[in-house]
């Protein structure tokens, strides 16, 4: 498990999505995938989560194919 802080690009201040066990070693509710989380990022800064970007001369997307970003109220 792990954690974020956010501020600003129009998030809710005061969440907390998901849980942990006591110990914060593993998830009990609401798991987030490392991309799922980029999405998040990506649509709240208004960046095309489809988009690539160059690494070199290679394409590199800004977020994995299939990610979601995460819905909170």
């Amino acid at each position: 498990a792990w954690s974020a802080v956010l501020a600003g690009g129009g998030v809710k201040g005061g969440q907390a999505v998901g849980a942990t066990d006591a110990t914060g070693a593993a998830v009990r509710e609401r798991p987030v995938s490392a991309p799922d989380f980029m999405a998040t990022v990506c649509g709240l800064l208004g960046v095309d989560a489809g988009a690539s970007f160059k690494a070199g001369d290679r394409p590199v997307k800004a977020v994995e194919r299939g990610a979601k970003p995460v819905e909170v109220t």
